[in-house]
């Protein structure tokens, strides 16, 4: 007996691999004849610059550079100094299944820097650095729902159940520009650091729709001598092109910087406004929920069929996940108290335990002590619990630091940093489904004669595809039989 199912076809862009991985890197640098001798390094500040990303089969590299400034106290005393330094980065991941073919979505974040002087005439720098990939191959999702051929004696027990697909992975690039007003027309700058977050994510009519903004911040020595610090904010708003036709689509959302350019104003203007020049590009993963029939079950009256099955993953929701939590310390200041004139925050690892999500983010504060500057550290930690249901996963974790505040008290320095976890949270479980069956003509044959029909008393609520199974009948024949009663004593027909 040949059963052949009829099957339906999903499109898809199937997961190949996901992770993540932490490298460091340093580079040193000579400090260039016109500038004075090193006292003391300060800080050091910089942006992770995005320049390639290669899928090949079973990998995929990452090339990077960190574009850093090293700021120091010349020895003697004198004004603040700045160094830059880039330091190149090529960071590959064993990803076993991708290939050429494959599409990959990656960010690349800095979880912490550190700057220090080798001697008076050298820097050295170190940035541990957070890598988070995904990779997608297009393919397709087969079901069987049905048979190819109709058969009386072949019963099938079909079912619906909601699947979750990735229906598109794509890129834009895009630029965001702004001026930033600062209190003091630059002389030079001696740090800038930045990052972009997107706010807001929505999906109409085959085009996603995203807002966000990105955060600079500046340390630059004035035109009066002294040295400022300031942190700056601009808002952008994007439409991306998308498949997925006039369903509805759930898109997710990460950033990699490739570009970042802080121009001074011309000597001769005196409005002290700085040109800013953020190339961006948004990679977006569209995932979209449907109705799926299968086979829960299949049996046959005229012979024994024997059953392949494959576990179906069945989507319950999936939906964004957007929480703020303050945390809140106080630092002992290096080289005794001062004015606190820059805040900066990276955050470190994140862990993901069920639904909450650990991690810890690193502070530094430059203060101004006399005619110096010296630089004070504290690690945070932070612990965002989400009240979902059991069985709900977190994907596409991200937590960023929105807002910082920095108060000197008693010879010491409050700090406090709001943290932003935005998360996608999936909820789902699995349904067994046929997937292929084979006759087991040895096994039909063992089976004893059953009766033309049986009296059988049957519960309330019970399995009628079951009951119907296991007499050789049909759910059908049974409710023609009793009136379409399905409890009490009941004629169970065979089936003919």
């Amino acid at each position: 007996m040949d059963v052949a199912f009829q099957k339906d076809i999903y499109e898809q862009m199937a997961p190949v691999w996901s992770g993540t991985a932490s490298r460091d890197f340093t580079a040193e640098c000579v400090v260039p004849d016109a500038m004075p001798d090193v006292g003391s390094v300060v800080d050091g500040e910089g942006i992770v610059i995005v320049r390639g990303k290669d899928t090949q089969t079973g990998s995929v590299t990452l090339t990077a550079t960190v574009s850093a400034s090293v700021m120091y106290m010349p020895d003697g005393g004198g004004a603040m100094e700045s160094v830059p330094i880039n330091i190149p980065v090529e960071l590959k991941l064993d990803t076993p299944g991708a290939d050429t073919d494959c599409q990959t979505v990656t960010r690349l974040r800095i979880r912490t820097m550190e700057a220090r002087m080798i001697n008076s005439r050298k820097l050295a720098l170190r940035v541990d650095l957070d890598c988070e990939a995904q990779v997608y191959r297009r393919g397709k999702i087969e079901i069987c729902s049905g048979l190819e051929q109709q058969d009386r004696s072949v019963h099938l027990l079909t079912r619906t159940a909601p699947i979750t697909t990735v229906t598109d992975v794509r890129e834009k690039s895009f630029v965001v520009t702004d001026e930033y007003q600062l209190p003091q027309r630059p002389e030079r700058l001696l740090s800038q650091r930045m990052e972009a977050v997107t706010e807001d994510v929505k999906y109409a009519a085959g085009k996603v729709v995203f807002r966000g903004r990105v955060r600079a911040g500046l340390i630059f020595a004035g035109g009066d001598g002294n040295v400022y610090a300031g942190r700056y904010e601009t808002e952008f708003s994007q439409i991306m092109e998308a498949d997925g036709a006039a369903e509805e689509v759930l898109p997710e959302l990460a950033l990699m910087t490739t570009g970042a350019y802080f121009d001074l104003p011309d000597r001769q203007d005196s409005d002290g406004k700085v040109s800013v020049e953020i190339h961006l590009v948004a990679q977006c993963v569209c995932r979209r929920t449907v109705e799926a029939g299968y086979i829960a079950d299949i049996y046959s009256n005229r012979t024994a069929l024997v059953s392949e099955r494959a576990g179906l993953p069945m989507a319950g929701t999936v939906q964004p996940i957007s929480m703020r939590q303050t945390v809140t310390g106080t630092m002992e200041q290096m080289g005794g108290a001062g004015e606190p004139v820059s805040l900066s925050a990276t955050v470190g690892s994140v862990t993901v335990d069920s639904c909450t999500v650990k991690t810890a983010v690193n502070l530094r504060v430059i203060c101004r002590q006399g005619d110096s500057f010296a630089l004070s550290r504290s690690r945070l930690t932070a612990e965002f619990t989400t009240d979902l249901p059991e069985g709900t996963e977190l994907t596409g974790v991200t937590v960023t630091a929105a807002d910082l505040y920095c108060s000197a008290v008693g010879g010491g320095l409050d700090v406090r940093a709001v943290l932003q976890m935005d998360a996608l949270a999936v909820t789902g479980s699995s349904v067994s489904c046929v997937t292929s069956v084979t006759e087991d003509q040895e096994a039909w044959a063992a089976q004893p004669p059953a009766p033309s029909v049986t009296l059988v008393r049957v519960d309330s609520g019970a399995d009628m595809w079951a009951v119907a199974k296991k007499y050789r009948s049909s759910v059908e024949a049974i409710g023609a039989a009793n009136g379409e009663r399905t409890e009490g004593l009941l004629l169970i027909p065979k089936a003919r």
